[in-house]
């Protein structure tokens, strides 16, 4: 009987002894004795006892938000941030319902977001990015704790301004997974406006990279729902994304396929001819000269049928200067077969024939696209200068069907000579 009242008598001086130095850190907490709240917690860290009990990291969560938030303390504790947070997340896991903090309130999560966010608006101000970072990632993580257990006032469901602050010190710091972690969020909730739109096109740009396609079709999806108006650009970035994750032969044939359906509209051609003009160098390695040469076409097509849907005179001077690029190429090996074997004139008269194709259709885009901007009164500089290019284009093209003519038919020749000294007249005419 006497060693079971002398275990209990030991229990309970136990509780006593941690119920004091519980006391002890609440007393030294409010008097701002930190460094004596340190000590004690140090104390119960130590024991295997102390570790167990939520309570020691409620108070240590305590603690170290009071040291975060101090700026001056924060010098001489400069991890005091991370140590809070690990003391939260340790408090949660041995205290799901929060009973500590919902007695005693949640000040230590409001001083640390708080300071969090405004150390990180300091930072983000002096384009210390990192910093910027750590720290809006600090109040990002006790808002959302916040809001998730019922201690915000404002009842929000996500802190976008923290969330897009975290987000842009993240991209700016280099820290692109990070960035789209937080920018998705924002995507989550479908918040949108102008000054969003741009993360939108991170989002997409950077699930392209990643070939991830079901986040990229949800996305892409979200953002065609925001910014229909934006509908052409959106467009782009879907076939920009096929262009990045299938084979551009399977791209052409896509194409084909669609443009045979008649559902393309103009700004899905404008997409595919912009796509097929500029292709990623490295699956431009997987086609051979013949598949190089049809791509070009495809993307000279595909500027011309948008233009028969929205007249832009821009689209056929894109075509035009494809299909003349095309005609430069043959130029050069028609010279490269220099001699007079009589293999060597039928291999350039073969040569010439393509190149009358290419200059006859180049002719044909370039013309309408001249006679549509020299239309226009109020041309943009691009479109200026496109008129400009034009000219000098046809002039080169006619004056080489002029040379082609010569002793073959007088008629043509004074014809075509007559279109070059046109164009030629106006070189630099339209120039801005």
């Amino acid at each position: 009987m006497k060693k079971l009242i002398l275990a209990i008598l030991c229990i309970s001086f136990s509780a006593v002894v941690f119920s004091q130095n519980y006391n002890g850190i609440t007393l030294f907490i409010a008097q701002q004795k930190f460094d004596k709240a340190k000590i004690e917690l140090d104390k119960l860290m130590a024991d295997s006892k102390g570790k167990e009990n939520p309570k020691t990291y409620f108070f240590a969560l305590q603690l170290y938000s009071e040291l975060y938030a101090d700026s001056a303390l924060h010098q001489q504790y400069p991890d005091a941030g991370q140590k809070a947070i690990d003391a939260l997340h340790e408090y949660v896991a041995k205290d799901s319902t929060l009973k500590d903090l919902k007695e005693e309130g949640p000040r230590p999560i409001g001083i640390m977001y708080s300071s969090a966010f405004n150390n990180g608006r300091k930072y983000f101000m002096e384009s210390n990015w990192d910093e910027a970072f750590n720290n809006f990632k600090i109040a990002e993580e006790m808002s959302a704790f916040a809001n998730e257990n019922g201690f915000s006032e404002n009842k929000i469901k996500v802190d976008t301004t923290t969330i897009l602050y975290t987000g842009y010190a993240a991209q700016n710091a280099g820290k692109t997974d990070e960035a789209v972690q937080r920018y998705k969020k924002l995507a989550d909730e479908k918040i949108g406006g102008k000054d969003f739109e741009e993360i939108y096109k991170f989002i997409l740009n950077y699930d392209t990279q990643k070939k991830t396609e079901a986040d990229f079709k949800k996305y892409l999806a979200i953002a065609k729902e925001l910014y229909p108006a934006d509908d052409a650009m959106w467009s782009q970035f879907d076939v920009n994304y096929m262009g990045e994750t299938a084979d551009m032969t399977e791209v052409m044939n896509k194409y084909q396929q669609d443009e045979k359906a008649g559902i393309l509209k103009v700004k899905d051609y404008v997409a595919y001819a912009e796509m097929f003009a500029q292709p990623d160098k490295e699956k431009m390695k997987n086609l051979d000269s013949l598949q190089q040469v049809n791509m070009n076409l495809l993307s000279a097509d595909a500027y011309a049928k948008a233009y028969a849907l929205e007249p832009n005179g821009i689209y056929l001077f894109n075509a035009g200067v494809l299909t003349y690029n095309l005609f430069g190429v043959l130029d050069q090996r028609f010279y490269d077969l220099r001699g007079e074997s009589a293999s060597l004139k039928k291999q350039r008269d073969s040569v010439v024939a393509q190149q009358m194709v290419y200059a006859n259709k180049s002719i044909e885009y370039l013309e309408q696209a001249y006679s549509n901007l020299k239309a226009k009164t109020d041309r943009t500089k691009v479109e200026s200068n496109s008129l400009n290019r034009a000219v000098d284009y046809l002039a080169n093209l006619y004056i080489w069907k002029r040379d082609k003519s010569k002793g073959v038919s007088s008629k043509d020749y004074d014809a075509f000579d007559a279109k070059f000294k046109l164009y030629d007249s106006e070189h630099d005419k339209y120039k801005q």
